[in-house]
């Protein structure tokens, strides 16, 4: 049975892991997407890695990291959830779910009233996360010229 380990990231080494994850995920995404993501300002998002984060979570299975996600304050009493990415190796195996889970007990914790997200419609399993977390389609909350999908999150 996998060892899986889902937690804040916090020392130098777990935070650089996250960035890591972070960096193929935006990979992954625009080669799926077929469009570069810097309209998101990921320049600055990872010029000050990671400062725009209240936390990032990370997931190692026996011992090496697969996963991660991140908390981005929004506006006030509203928080983002950032850059959920599972390695395709370790896909399958509920870790999406838990950080997500991970994700937003700390949002309740900072003291945020609703979560928010985007997501493509055609990624299927990060799309059956969220609605089975209770995310609601909502309108677009930000500038984004592709056709994502809007979520929210009443914490």
């Amino acid at each position: 049975m996998p060892n899986l380990n889902v937690f804040q990231a916090k020392t130098p080494k777990d935070v650089a892991a996250v960035r890591s994850l972070f960096v193929e995920y935006l990979q992954f995404v625009e080669a799926y997407l077929g469009q570069d993501l810097s309209f998101q300002g990921t320049d600055k998002e990872f010029a000050d890695f990671p400062q725009t984060y209240d936390a990032l979570f990370l997931a190692r299975l026996d011992g090496a990291p697969v996963a991660a996600c991140g908390v981005k304050p929004f506006r006030p009493a509203i928080c983002e959830l950032k850059r959920l990415y599972c390695r395709p190796s370790a896909r399958g195996k509920g870790i999406g779910l838990s950080l997500s889970q991970a994700a937003i007990s700390k949002g309740r914790e900072l003291g945020y009233r609703h979560m928010y997200l985007d997501t493509d419609y055609g990624l299927t399993h990060a799309n059956a996360i969220y609605e089975a977390l209770g995310f609601q389609d909502i309108e677009k909350y930000y500038d984004n010229p592709m056709e994502s999908r809007f979520m929210s999150l009443a914490l």
